[in-house]
Order: structure tokens, then C-alpha cells, then sequence
């Protein structure tokens, strides 16, 4: 009878330990899968994740959108990739349409007027469905309402009625084959606010960079639920908000250095900075689960440190004791100056903006938003789109 509690126990420490291993194994099978290119494309832009339901495009209104308010369309990519897309007119603009057009060709003829009567929003979406998920459309019709502004949404090649497969140079032309359709149709480049949202802002950083050289600069550039690397995010993501999906790697030798060198889709939106020439404002809620706010942290503070007395973030060991003693010192002037250059403003029961105007790019002004609230689609929310009204200028 006394064998008997050590038998139990000699059998709970057996399953126990079997638990672990199949736990350890079940994450390096998860990890490995990650540094498979194709498994890589569908976690990154999630875009076979189709919505069900949401296969219509011709018509947008089965989506919630007004009748006669959006056109669906195609467009051609610079590599003559065909990209499905929606123009959604402004409110004002929709107000004064008939309900039944006498034409089917009619809103076509309209675009290059209501390009030409209200400032127009590029919008840049994240991975997952299409242009036409539930939550888009609320973001569509609080902006063209509430800012009274037109919105062009696209499609990226491999999403929605798309065709093609993404990649970071084919979603790169696809963001600039839509800036492109819009000038066509007679925009001019400060009319055209460039918005995107998770994915779409690295998209949208992408797009920004490249109109500057070109010399273009657009009415803006807004980045909601911004990313700073997609190397980076892999680091810090956490499963549910709280489960470190690649932390436990760190201590494997050479591991996230083969991570990185598998990484396929390397977006990295804090390499764009110093060449992002426009104004720009960062949107970030502090209770996002899927990205944290400390990457629009990153983003702006890079924005910010030209400013700034250079100093490490971090020490080092091989500092000599001189520049440990330094160390603090400089920390702390690099505070000061930073209170000096920044204003800060608490919106009650909302957030938190910290601005600066960037003297050397034409008094330019570069703009934090922090919600108390919101999560991950922080664009619905209506301060949010009041913030962007009042920064670019739609009221």
C-alpha cells in the first residue's frame, strides 16, 4: 500500500512531463511552419480568409452602402495586374444624385468632378477579406460623412475580386496604380489623403516614399494601427494578447537570426522614415491587442530624433566608465529637448496627441494620436476621424 502514492506520482510527473514536450514540439512545428515562404504569404495578408458573402463587388450596396453612392471598378497595375476597387462619393456629393441614374455610365462621368469639388481619401486596408468587410464599410461611411470627403478603396492584387498573388513589390504597385488612376481623373496631388490601416500602413508608407521621389507630395499621409517592421511585430506578437509567439526563440543560438533571414514580406515602415516628405499623423489605440501602440512609439519617435541629442537606447557593456557616467546626463537633455520640441495635449475621456513641426521638411507637422479606446480599428471611431478632418483640413 505505501508503493501505491509513489507509483501516482512517478505517473502524474510522467504526464506531466510528456504535456511539456508535446507543448515544445507543438510550438516548434508552429515556428517551422513560419519560416515557410507560403505559409508566411497567408499569415502576412490573410487574404484567402474570404468573407463569405462578400463576393458581389458589382454591388455595393448589398454591403450597406448607399445606392448610387460607390462605383465598383477595375484597374490595371503596372505589371497589367486587374484590380477590383470602389469610388465612394462624398456625402455632399451623394446628396445630390438622383436615386435611379438615367445612366449606368453616369457615376463614371462623375468621378473627375467630385475629385474636383471634395478632397479624396486613398484608402489602404489591412490583410484579412476584402474591401468590403463589415468593418470597412463603417470606416467608409463615417469618413465620406463625417469628413465629407470621396474614398477610393482598392483591392490589392490576391484580395478580394483581385487577381494575381501579393508580395510586397506587387501591393507596392497596386497602392501606386491607384495614386495613379485618381490623377488621371483629374486630382491633383493635395487633394489626395493617403490613409492606411494595420498592413495598409506599411502599404501606405510604401506608397508615400515613393511619391516623394518623384517629387509628388499628396494632402498627407495617416497611419492607423501602425507596425514598424513586420520583423519587429513577429518579435513582440503576442497570441491573444498575451501568448509570446516567437520570445522563446531568443534563447536558442542563431534562432532569430534564421528567422529573419527566412522572413519572405519584409515590410518595414521605420526604414521609410527619412524618406516619408509629407505630413503625417500616427492613430494608435493603447488597448490594441493585435499591434501594440509602442510601435507608433517607434515610428514617431523616428520621426522626432533628428531633433533629438543622439544618445543610445540602450548601454553597452564595451562603453568605457566615461561614457557611463555620460549616460544618464544625455538621457536626460534628450528628455528635456523633446518636452521643448513636442506639445502635448490630453483630449478628455479620449486619448492623448503629441505634435511637432518638422522644420526641415517645410514646416511639415508629424502628429500622435493615443486612444484610451478603440482597439485595433481605431478608424471607426469618430474622434479619430475628427482629428484627421481638422489636421488635413476637411472641415
Amino acid at each position: 500500500m505505501s508503493k501505491h502514492p509513489n507509483s501516482l506520482q512517478r505517473g502524474l510527473s510522467r504526464l506531466f512531463v510528456a504535456g511539456l514536450f508535446g507543448l515544445a514540439l507543438s510550438y516548434f512545428v508552429v515556428v517551422s511552419l513560419v519560416m515557410v515562404p507560403i505559409v508566411q504569404t497567408y499569415i502576412t495578408y490573410a487574404h484567402h480568409v474570404h468573407t463569405v458573402g462578400h463576393s458581389t463587388f458589382e454591388r455595393p450596396e448589398d454591403h450597406g452602402l448607399a445606392p448610387g453612392k460607390a462605383v465598383n471598378m477595375k484597374l490595371q497595375s503596372s505589371d497589367n495586374t486587374t484590380l477590383g476597387a470602389w469610388f465612394i462619393f462624398a456625402e455632399s456629393i451623394h446628396q445630390k444624385t438622383p436615386l435611379l441614374s438615367p445612366s449606368q455610365n453616369q457615376p463614371y462621368i462623375k468621378i473627375p468632378s467630385a475629385l474636383n469639388i471634395r478632397p479624396t481619401i486613398l484608402f489602404l486596408h489591412g490583410n484579412t477579406g476584402s474591401r468590403a468587410l463589415p468593418l470597412r464599410i463603417t470606416v467608409y461611411t463615417g469618413l465620406t460623412a463625417r469628413l465629407d470627403a470621396n474614398l477610393f478603396a482598392v483591392d490589392y492584387r490576391g484580395f478580394g475580386d483581385s487577381a494575381g498573388h501579393p508580395s510586397v513589390e506587387g501591393v507596392a504597385r497596386d497602392a501606386r496604380a491607384a495614386w495613379d488612376y485618381l490623377m488621371l481623373q483629374g486630382a491633383k496631388p493635395r487633394d489626395v489623403l493617403i490613409v492606411g490601416h494595420s498592413l495598409g500602413t506599411a502599404i501606405a508608407s510604401l506608397l508615400a516614399a515613393n511619391l516623394a521621389s518623384d517629387g509628388i507630395e499628396p494632402r498627407g499621409l495617416v497611419l492607423m494601427s501602425a507596425f514598424s517592421s513586420l520583423r519587429t511585430l513577429m518579435d513582440q506578437y503576442y497570441l491573444f494578447g498575451f501568448l509570446p509567439l516567437l520570445k522563446p526563440l531568443s534563447a536558442i543560438p542563431l534562432a532569430p537570426r534564421l528567422l529573419t533571414w527566412s522572413l519572405k514580406h519584409r515590410f518595414d515602415s521605420l526604414a521609410l522614415v527619412p524618406h516619408i516628405k509629407t505630413s503625417v499623423l500616427l492613430a494608435h489605440g493603447e488597448n490594441d491587442w493585435d499591434i501594440s501602440h509602442t510601435h507608433t512609439s517607434s515610428l514617431f519617435d523616428a520621426f522626432l530624433d533628428p531633433y533629438l541629442p543622439p544618445v543610445l537606447s540602450q548601454p553597452e557593456i564595451s562603453m568605457s566608465s566615461h561614457d557611463w557616467d555620460e549616460y544618464p546626463a544625455k538621457q536626460e537633455l534628450r528628455a528635456q529637448q523633446r518636452n521643448t520640441i513636442v506639445k502635448t495635449t490630453a483630449i478628455n475621456r479620449f486619448g492623448t496627441l503629441e505634435e511637432f513641426v518638422d522644420q526641415k521638411e517645410n514646416e511639415r507637422r508629424v502628429v500622435m494620436l493615443k486612444t484610451h479606446a478603440g482597439g485595433h480599428d481605431i478608424g471607426r471611431l469618430e474622434g479619430v476621424q475628427d482629428v484627421i478632418g481638422k489636421m488635413f483640413g476637411f472641415h
